[in-house]
């Protein structure tokens, strides 16, 4: 039999073609022969032999990897519409379905074939050990032993040290069920701390973490990689849930409100599918916002919350998806590569602030989170929840196969400060308005785009920059470790105030990030306890403890980038700033304008009853006018002005981006390339925005189209003509690549 196979770890778009004798299934691992060395492919479906192919030309499928698929035949052709859909490599997105971390507890076993071997199943291992690798390869070539796979054979131990403890029964019931003293110190410990982590329970007690795990798995204790959030879940309201109409779209939107109110008209939905035995994903842009969607999950429903996101070791993300492969029901909340977790019984997937640019995964393979969620869902035939602050633009232009269902988001307490008349980062207003919340006890956001001390440095005396020599960008001043570093390849140098052209001493830094924000808001405030949180200074962990402190009133002032907009709400919170909300409106790309009232919009969410400040130079802006309306009148707008420039939703935008060693050769190539496409509508090519990126030279050029699979075949012909070093495609990208 022939068989279409994609092959693992190659970023090829294509499948190949492979033979085997026996019947194989839809999914399934094969090892098999690729550019004279073995790897692993995956069994896309069987195919029929057509007469320009010779069958001495396809090779052999050489074993069964595993001998069963653990990949539903829906999945399977999900993955084949994400490989057309974005363009992307089939064998990796395969990978991204089953992780090679997974095959770390699998376990091979030896069982017998034959009479003439009265052998009972053991490991591979112990085989070896008891009879030798010699006698296991003879048995194995005459056929008396056979190999059989079984998956998920071994269960994770993830290292607890770090994982959040939480008392799993009442502390009355607790207690009952306590045997000893140390047990007693646990649970009083957890009970009068409302949770710690292992390691805070260890010192504070003096309890081993054998004892401790003997308690988690009596079913005292429960462990989560995410703190206890204080949410506050408002009283739910039957004359506002979201109820599934057979008559009505599956696809339901949710727009506006705050992100308890969302999540308590989606509470009944995913209840339904709890209770008939179906799992939930629960999907979130940034996993900073896990935390608060699992706690609000676990304090409602009577289920295991799982969270599977990239900052989790090894060890438990293998726990989670095992978990999801196992069919254990449950509510499966993480971030876009959990869209890909092969959840057995799925009853619903919710998508939350799906206009978030972050569900848009940038290297290869290439998707969109919320597009593949929708394929899901359409695929499982179950209901499909976008919930929002202001939702995509798609999502508004295809209101006939959506229900929208809009909440009102407050815009009463909004002060818009005019920086054409200022002489600080922060303004007059903003710093008197700061003053008034501390002083009335509650804390402050400040967002800011920019990380470090200052987005540049320039010589006083003859304006030189100082850039990157690998980008042409400039590099940002971190003061706090004396460095330049650049944000877009990572590159470093020591700082010096001597100007490398004309001489002087007079480089000084412009602009302002973060840390220069910190520094002087701690300045005007000196008494206030103030925390900086943005990737470079703060990893996953660190980032939870500083929103969870924040929640829970142990700092007055944070300050960040964007990923302090996503997660929590803070009860205490009296105002939110936005230190340079025009440094995103006026960025080279399509979608700045909408990425800019989104967040806006996201800001209202977070803080519906704290004060907005928004720092601009354009407060006449059409775009800020329209934040106090209804953002049906911003998206009519808006897609006005792209129906009739032809972009999306209207066109499908392909952006072709080519990297190259060589400016004169890349220039010729891509030019090479968009005469190919003479029948397109084509916008370029040009010199990219950032020219050169990490070495290399970058050209592009944009694709306006409607039938996206025939203008993908055109330019899928000439790539594999041309070659495919140094070539990305993204369909429909969020921002400019």
């Amino acid at each position: 039999m022939i068989y279409e196979i994609a092959i693992s770890k190659i970023p090829l778009r294509k499948s190949f073609l492979y033979q085997y004798s026996g019947e194989l299934e839809s999914g399934e691992r094969v090892l098999v022969s690729f550019n004279s060395r073995d790897c692993v492919g995956y069994v896309l479906c069987q195919s029929e032999l057509s007469d320009n192919i010779d069958l001495r030309e396809i090779k052999e499928i050489k074993e069964r990897i595993d001998g069963l698929s653990f990949v539903n035949p829906r999945d399977v052709e999900l993955i084949k519409w994400v490989a057309r859909r974005f363009y992307s490599p089939i064998g990796q997105l395969f990978d991204m379905m089953i992780p090679a971390f997974v095959d770390d507890y699998a376990k091979t076993m030896v069982e017998s074939t034959s009479e003439l071997i009265p052998l009972e199943s053991m490991s591979l291992s112990e085989f070896i050990s008891k009879y030798g690798e010699k006698t296991l390869k003879m048995y194995l070539k005459k056929g008396y032993i056979k190999l059989r796979r079984i998956f998920a054979a071994k269960q994770p131990r993830p290292r607890v040290g770090n994982l959040y403890l939480f008392l799993n029964k009442n502390l009355e019931e607790a207690i009952l069920t306590a045997k000893n003293p140390d047990e007693y110190d646990v649970l009083n410990y957890l009970f009068a701390n409302e949770g710690a982590t292992v390691n805070q329970v260890v010192e504070s007690t003096g309890v081993t973490v054998k004892k401790i795990r003997k308690m988690m798995d009596k079913g005292l204790l429960r462990a989560s990689d995410m703190p206890s959030i204080q949410s506050a879940l408002i009283e739910k309201n039957r004359e506002n849930q979201l109820i599934i109409d057979d008559n009505e779209p599956e696809k339901k939107v949710i727009s506006g409100g705050t992100v308890e109110e969302r999540f308590n008209l989606i509470l009944p939905l995913i209840k339904n599918a709890i209770e008939s035995g179906c799992s939930v994903l629960y999907l979130v842009p940034l996993s900073s916002q896990i935390p608060y969607i699992a706690g609000m999950a676990q304090k409602s429903l009577d289920v295991r919350t799982y969270v599977y996101h990239g900052n989790l070791s090894k060890s438990q993300k293998a726990l989670v998806w095992i978990s999801a492969y196992k069919g254990e029901t449950g509510v499966y909340i993480g971030t876009r590569n959990t869209v890909f977790l092969p959840i057995k019984k799925l009853g619903a997937i919710v998508v939350e602030n799906d206009e978030d640019e972050s569900y848009y995964q940038f290297e290869e393979p290439v998707f969109d989170c919320v597009e593949v969620a929708q394929k899901r869902a359409f695929l499982y035939d179950v209901p499909l929840i976008l919930s929002s602050a202001s939702g995509r633009l798609d999502d508004f232009s295809d209101l006939e196969n959506s229900c929208i269902l809009k909440l009102q988001t407050s815009s009463r307490n909004v002060i818009l400060v005019d920086m054409k008349k200022q002489n600080s980062f922060l303004s007059d207003q903003l710093v008197e308005n700061m003053r008034k919340v501390l002083n009335d006890g509650k804390n402050i956001l400040l967002l800011t785009r920019r990380k470090g001390y200052s987005p540049f440095v320039r010589c006083l005396v003859c304006g030189y920059t100082v850039l990157c020599p690998n980008c042409d960008v400039a590099m940002s001043f971190h003061k706090s470790e004396n460095l330049y570093k650049c944000h877009q390849c990572g590159y470093v140098e020591q700082v010096s105030d001597i100007c490398p052209k004309c001489g002087a001493h007079a480089l000084y830094p412009k602009g302002f990030g973060t840390e220069r924000i910190e520094r002087l808001i701690k300045y005007n405030f000196p008494s206030a306890r103030v925390a900086r949180i943005d990737r470079d200074t703060t990893n996953f962990r660190e980032l939870l403890n500083r929103l969870f402190e924040f929640q829970k009133g142990e700092l007055d002032i944070l300050v960040g980038t964007r990923i302090i907009l996503h997660g929590f709400t803070y009860p205490k919170l009296g105002l939110l700033g936005f230190v340079d909300i025009d440094s995103l409106l006026f960025q080279p790309d399509y979608n700045s304008k909408i990425r800019v009232y989104q967040q806006l919009r996201q800001g209202l969410q977070m803080a519906p009853n704290a004060l907005m400040v928004i720092q601009t130079a354009e407060p006449d802006s059409d775009l800020i006018k329209y934040l106090f309306s209804s953002e049906y009148c911003f998206y009519q707008e808006e897609l006005e002005r792209r129906k009739s420039g032809n972009y999306p939703p209207y066109s499908f935008l392909v952006q072709v981006v080519l990297e190259s060693d060589n400016p004169s050769i890349g220039w010729d190539l891509i030019s090479s390339c968009v005469d190919s496409l003479r029948d397109e509508e084509v916008l370029g090519p040009v010199e990219h925005a950032v020219f050169k990126l990490k070495g290399k030279y970058r050209f592009h050029f944009l694709i306006k189209t409607r039938e996206l699979d025939d203008t993908l075949s055109k330019l899928d012909g000439k790539l594999n003509e041309i070659g495919w070093k140094g070539w990305r495609v993204f369909i429909n990208p969020p921002h400019l690549w």
